[in-house]
C-alpha cells in the first residue's frame, strides 16, 4: 500500500529573505494604477517649477543691475581716487615734489652714501613707495654703482648689473682688509668678483682701496686677464696702510686704451718699472689727468719714493698730460746733478699743477719745479700745511733766468691758488711771476701780498683780480685785506674783486666781513678748511 503525502493549506513553508528579495525584484511590477494619485503629484511639480522660473528670472534682473551699479559705483571710486589724490598733492609737501625733483635727491643720495653700507641706497629707494619705485627703476644711471665688498650680496649685484641696462659702470672694490676675510664672509673673494666680471667691458670707472696685499695682487693677476677694458676712462687706487704700495699693473697701459685719468697712491715707479722698461710710447697716450699721491703717514719714507726717471718716463708716454697733482713727496729728485743729466719735462699741453707738500720743509720740491717747463699752464697751486712756520720758498723758479727783465715761467696763469707760501719777502715776486692772475685763493700766512710796499714796488699788476677767495687759516691776518681794498678802491678807478669766504661763527672772520661789506660783494662757501 503506497503511503501518502499531505501538504496543509495553512502551513506552507515560505524560503527565506535574501531568496525572498531576488525573487520578489525578479518580477515584473505588480504595482496597482492610480491615475488620481499621479495627477497631483505632476500638478505639484509643475507648480514648483514655475516657481523657479520665476525666481530665475528675478535673480538674473538683480544681477544685472548690480551689475550695472558695480560699474557706476567703480566709476565713481576712481574718480573720487583721483580727486583724494590730487587734494593730498596739495596737501602733502612731499607728495608735490616733482620726479624731476626726487630724481636730483635720489642721485646726491647715491653718490654720496657709504661704498661699505650694507643696504644700498638705491635698492633701499626702490622699496618706500610705488611712485618712488618707478622712479628708481625707470633710471638705470642709480644703478651703475657696483660695489665689491666682503658683504657684498652676489645676487644684488646682479640686480645692479640687469637695472643699469648698458650704461657704463662704476666699480669699487673695497675692504678686504684681511685675506682671511676671503674665508670667513659670506663669499670668497673671487667668487663675489666672478659676479662683476662679465660686465668688464662696461667698466668706466674702477677704485681700489682698504684691501691687503694678498688680495691686491691676486685682483692685478685677474684685471691683467679679463680682457681689453675699452669703455674705461679712470682708475683710483687708494693704499690701505702707509708702506703699501701700488702695484704699477694697476695703471693698466695697453689694457685700457680709452684711459683718461689716473689717482693712485705710494705708486713707486723706477726704469724698470713692468709699465715703463718697453718701448711703447702709446701706452699712456689718452691720459689728461694725473694725480700721485702719499698715503697720510708716508712723509719721508724712501720705501714710497718714486724715481725721478721713472717719473720721467711716465710724463713722456702722457703727450696729452692736461692736469698733473702732486700730493706729498713721491718723486726724488736727489740733486741738481740728476736733474742736468735728465733734462726739463716739457709737458705742451698741462693747463694745472697742483703741488701739496706734505711738510713745511720738502726735500725735492725746489728741484721738480724747476724741471717742470709747462707754457701753457693756467692753474698753479701750492698749499704748504697749517703752520706758523712759512713754507718753503720757491719764488725765485718762477722767474726764467739769465734774462734782462723778469720773465715768467708761467705767464698764463689765470688761476693762483696759496697756502702759507708767500711771505713778506717773496710776495713781489709772487706778483711778477703771475701777472695775468683773475681769480686768487690765499689764507692769512699769505697776506704779504697784500702788503702795500709790496704793491708799490711791483705797480699793482694784480689789479684786474676779479675774484678773492680767502681760506680760513691764521684768520687774524686777514684784516690787510681790507686796507688794501681801501688803498685799491680810493680812487675810484678800480673795481673791487668779489670776495668770498668760509661760512663760520668765528667772531674775527664775521668782523671781517662786516668789513670788506663796505667795500665789495661777499659771498659765503662750505669751505674745507684743509
Amino acid at each position: 500500500m503506497k503511503a501518502r503525502w499531505t501538504i496543509p493549506r495553512n502551513k506552507v513553508s515560505m524560503p527565506n529573505n535574501d531568496l525572498s528579495r531576488s525573487f520578489t525584484m525578479s518580477r515584473p511590477s505588480q504595482r496597482t494604477y492610480q491615475p488620481g494619485v499621479d495627477k497631483e503629484r505632476f500638478q505639484v511639480l509643475q507648480s514648483e517649477a514655475a516657481h523657479l522660473e520665476r525666481k530665475e528670472i528675478e535673480l538674473v534682473s538683480q544681477i544685472s543691475a548690480l551689475s550695472e551699479a558695480l560699474v557706476s559705483v567703480r566709476s565713481t571710486l576712481s574718480t573720487t581716487r583721483m580727486r583724494a589724490s590730487e587734494c593730498a598733492k596739495r596737501i602733502s609737501p612731499a607728495a608735490r615734489v616733482p620726479d624731476e625733483t626726487l630724481l636730483a635727491i635720489f642721485k646726491e643720495a647715491v653718490s654720496s652714501q657709504d661704498v661699505c653700507s650694507r643696504t644700498r641706497v638705491e635698492s633701499a629707494i626702490s622699496c618706500v613707495s610705488h611712485r618712488w619705485r618707478r622712479i628708481a627703476l625707470h633710471t638705470p644711471w642709480l644703478w651703475t654703482w657696483v660695489c665689491v665688498t666682503p658683504d657684498a650680496d652676489k645676487r644684488d649685484m646682479q640686480l645692479h648689473l640687469l637695472r643699469s641696462a648698458a650704461l657704463p659702470l662704476d666699480v669699487e672694490v673695497w675692504g678686504w682688509w684681511d685675506y682671511r676675510d676671503s674665508f670667513t664672509r659670506p663669499h670668497h673673494f673671487e667668487h663675489t668678483l666672478a659676479a662683476v666680471l662679465p660686465s668688464a667691458s662696461r667698466w668706466r670707472r674702477i677704485k681700489i682701496g682698504a684691501s691687503c696685499d694678498t688680495l691686491l695682487t691676486s685682483l692685478s693677476f685677474i684685471l691683467r686677464t679679463v680682457g681689453p677694458l675699452d669703455a674705461l676712462q679712470q682708475v683710483a687706487f687708494k693704499a690701505q696702510q702707509p708702506g703699501q704700495i701700488c702695484p704699477t699693473t694697476l695703471l693698466m697701459g695697453k689694457s685700457a686704451p680709452n684711459l683718461r685719468s689716473i689717482d693712485v697712491e705710494n705708486i713707486v715707479l723706477t726704469a724698470r718699472s713692468p709699465c715703463l722698461h718697453n718701448h711703447d710710447f702709446n701706452c699712456f697716450i689718452g691720459v689728461t689727468h694725473l694725480t700721485l699721491r702719499l698715503h697720510e703717514g708716508d712723509a719721508r719714507t724712501l720705501k714710497t719714493t718714486t724715481e725721478l726717471q721713472g717719473f720721467r718716463a711716465l710724463l713722456l708716454r702722457m703727450p696729452s698730460l692736461v692736469s698733473l697733482s702732486l700730493y706729498g713727496e713721491l718723486v726724488c729728485v736727489k740733486s741738481v746733478t740728476s736733474l742736468e743729466d735728465q733734462g726739463n719735462i716739457t709737458l705742451p699741453r698741462l693747463q694745472t699743477l697742483i703741488l701739496h707738500p706734505n711738510t713745511v720743509r720738502p726735500r725735492y720740491l725746489r728741484n721738480l719745479i724747476a724741471m717742470v717747463n709747462a707754457p701753457g699752464l693756467r692753474h698753479f697751486e701750492l698749499v704748504y700745511p697749517d703752520s706758523f712756520t712759512q713754507g718753503q720758498d720757491i719764488s725765485d723758479l718762477l722767474i726764467k733766468k739769465g734774462c734782462e727783465q723778469p720773465t715768467p715761467r708761467f705767464p698764463l696763469v689765470e688761476r693762483l691758488v696759496l697756502n702759507n707760501a708767500a711771505n713778506m719777502t717773496s710776495a713781489a715776486a709772487f706778483i711778477r711771476a703771475f701777472p695775468g692772475v683773475d681769480q686768487l685763493t690765499i689764507s692769512g700766512a699769505d697776506v704779504g701780498i697784500f702788503n702795500l710796499p709790496t704793491w708799490e714796488v711791483t705797480g699793482g699788476s694784480w689789479r684786474t683780480i676779479s675774484r678773492l677767495i680767502l681760506r680760513p687759516s691764521q684768520r687774524d691776518r686777514l684784516t690787510t685785506v681790507v686796507d688794501w681794498l681801501d688803498a685799491m678802491t680810493s680812487n675810484g678807478e678800480h673795481q673791487a674783486p668779489l670776495v668770498q669766504g668760509p661760512i663760520t661763527d668765528c667772531p674775527a672772520m664775521l668782523h671781517l666781513y662786516e668789513e670788506l661789506k663796505r667795500y665789495t660783494q661777499i659771498e659765503l662757501l662750505d669751505m674745507d678748511s684743509k
